[in-house]
């Protein structure tokens, strides 16, 4: 079996949203902003690092849009979370 070559960044990717829940500080940042690549930016300052190809790929598969207006960012990524079992087993 060959393994996905996304498989690492999609977890790392995972990871990170993962910890929005617990991190106010980091739910605080991604408030502040409404696009996927300036939540991959925020990601890589933290030292996870995925592309923003990646994340918009994701948001597609779970239906949410390619923005979020201001303050509702990290709704939208503790939703894509949430359906992490399904879009790995995909």
């Amino acid at each position: 079996m060959e393994l996905d070559p996304n498989a690492s960044e999609l977890n790392i990717l995972f990871t990170f949203l993962g910890r929005i829940q617990q991190d106010q500080a980091l739910r605080d940042q991604l408030n502040e902003v409404i696009t996927a690549p300036d939540v991959v930016a925020i990601a890589a300052a933290g030292g996870f690092c995925f592309k923003t190809s990646t994340l918009l790929d994701l948001f597609e598969r779970c239906n949410e849009a390619p923005l979020a207006r201001q303050g509702l960012m990290d709704e939208k990524l503790i939703r894509v979370y949430l359906q992490r079992e399904r879009l790995l087993a995909a």
